[in-house]
Order: C-alpha cells, then sequence, then structure tokens
C-alpha cells in the first residue's frame, strides 16, 4: 500500500482509513469472484464482513465528528 501523506486532524485520518477499508472490501470481492476454491470464496466473504463493520464504524465516527 502507498505511503499516506501526513494526516492531520482527526476527519483526514478517519477518510483516509475510510478509503483503505473500501479499497480492501473491493480486492476481497475481486478474490471472491475470481477463486473457484470454496474454502478461498468462505474466508474472503468472512474477511469482507469484517470490512463492511470497519467501514460502517468509520462512517458513523464520521458523522459523530461532523456533529461535534
Amino acid at each position: 500500500m502507498d505511503k499516506p501523506d501526513k494526516l492531520s486532524s482527526p476527519m483526514e485520518i478517519l477518510q483516509a482509513a475510510l478509503k483503505k477499508e473500501e479499497a480492501a472490501r473491493r480486492f476481497y470481492d475481486e478474490v471472491a469472484t475470481n477463486s473457484h476454491v470454496e474454502l478461498v470464496k468462505d474466508l474472503v466473504a468472512e474477511l469482507r464482513e469484517e470490512e463492511n463493520r470497519h467501514v460502517q464504524l468509520i462512517k458513523k465516527k464520521i458523522v459523530q465528528l461532523r456533529l461535534g
């Protein structure tokens, strides 16, 4: 992964984290689509769901930060 620019605010940190989580989720989607091994498909489905939880958590924190 690319080294992130210096993040100077909580919002920048959360937005950068959100981008990384969404990228990970897309990666797992691609692996699941291209895999023919059921064990791998099951694993990446679990990992994708974990990324979904992370995305939702970060979005919630962004809203909280915006509301003060």
